[in-house]
């Protein structure tokens, strides 16, 4: 244990629970005249659809406080600090705890920072671990062994409240540090842009009507077929949110293409679809069936357009060319080339450049600081001639 951990040993730790509305109020007004704390959440999500809040531990760098959901119910105080935007909110990874916070809460927060995010800026290491962080920092080793712990139990152990605690104490103090980095770069700008393009893409993911067309092959379906999906896909994510399971529970991606596939007119087609359980068409095959005289109620103009289908393999020598290109721009900044561009980001403009389809101009991972910086060069030099 080296000089920095002792200071943090049982004895100076500064845990505080709070588990009744009152304190949380007091707290928050606290933390509402600070410019940064950190945050952090513990859940369990086995076998449901929503996270099970077992605690929110924030902290502004000396007390801890281990905030317990179980029993709480006035939230107001903590929605309202959430979405403060005078209050800095920091995390390490967090898109898990988006979904908590808009579970528990109902809002996402406001202003956000993610030291992930920002160490990808920082010293060019992707999706750096949160024990890798605070040892790159504070030169500490995390102990991570309550990391399966069951934070729904009570009371939590001296351990869990402990491990819990430096999650967030550790965070404040990196901080900090981490943006002393950025600024010299000049960098922090982009960092705080990538978490606004982490909650935008956050959202896009939590919605069914977004995101259906991203079931493997979809592209391969008819337009009917197309249209089955996206009614299905749809209909389970609320079946799953209204029984709290899982999406798979309700209805497997496989199933659903297979289904798409087929447009199944009766029961004993609807049993034939791929890893369609008896359990699941005793309770879903009148709805299935539903769903496909929907689909076949409509004119073809009604239906789905299709997917753009896989770029040719022809298209890779320009895929391969554009990522060196990238990690060449990457290096020479001092980044990291994922950060930089993901994949998400390559190929639509992969595609754009070998075959004109135009560019989403409204995504914001595809603006900003990154347009300017490696999205027009791209376009630029690979422009065909």
């Amino acid at each position: 244990m080296n000089d920095q951990d002792d200071a943090l040993n049982d004895d100076a730790l500064n845990i505080v629970w709070v588990a009744d509305n009152e304190s949380l109020s007091s707290w928050c007004h606290y933390w509402a005249e600070l410019p940064v704390i950190a945050v952090d959440t513990e859940f369990i999500r086995r076998t449901t659809y929503f996270p099970i809040t077992g605690l929110i531990q924030i902290s502004e760098g000396d007390k801890a406080v281990l905030i317990d959901p179980l029993s709480i119910d006035e939230w107001e105080p903590l929605r309202s600090l959430m979405v403060n935007p005078s209050v800095m909110k920091v995390f390490h990874a967090c898109s898990e705890d988006l979904d908590v916070f808009d579970r528990l809460l109902g809002v996402l927060p406001t202003p956000f920072y993610d030291t992930q995010i920002g160490e990808a800026y920082a010293s060019a290491q992707w999706s750096l671990s949160y024990v890798k962080l605070i040892h790159e920092y504070l030169q500490i080793e995390v102990a991570k062994d309550e990391t399966r712990s069951d934070w729904t139990q009570r009371p939590l152990t001296d351990a869990q409240k402990r491990y819990a605690a430096l999650d967030v104490v550790y965070l404040a103090k990196v901080y900090p540090m981490q943006v002393a980095r950025l600024q010299e770069k000049d960098m922090l700008e982009w960092v705080l842009e990538d978490c606004e393009s982490l909650k935008w893409q956050y959202q896009m993911n939590s919605d069914p009507e977004q995101n259906w067309d991203g079931i493997k092959t979809a592209w391969r379906l008819s337009p009917a077929g197309l249209t089955l999906l996206r009614l299905l896909f749809i209909w389970r994510d609320g079946q799953a949110r209204k029984e709290n399971v899982p999406k798979g529970q309700i209805l497997k991606d496989r199933t659903l293409w297979s289904l798409a596939k087929t447009l199944p007119t009766h029961h004993k087609a609807v049993s034939e679809a791929e890893e369609l359980t008896g359990r699941q068409h005793r309770l879903y095959g009148e709805v299935i069936l539903e769903q496909v005289a929907l689909v076949n109620e409509l004119s073809p103009d009604e239906y789905q357009l299709p997917l753009e289908a896989p770029l040719p393999s022809q298209a890779g020598e320009l895929t391969k060319s554009i990522k060196a290109f990238v990690r060449k721009k990457a290096e020479a900044l001092n980044i990291a080339p994922e950060a930089m561009m993901k994949r998400k980001l390559l190929d639509p403009l992969v595609r754009h450049l070998f075959d004109g389809t135009d560019v989403d101009w409204q995504n914001p991972a595809i603006t900003g600081w990154r347009r300017d910086v490696i999205v027009d060069p791209v376009l630029e030099k690979f422009k065909k001639s």
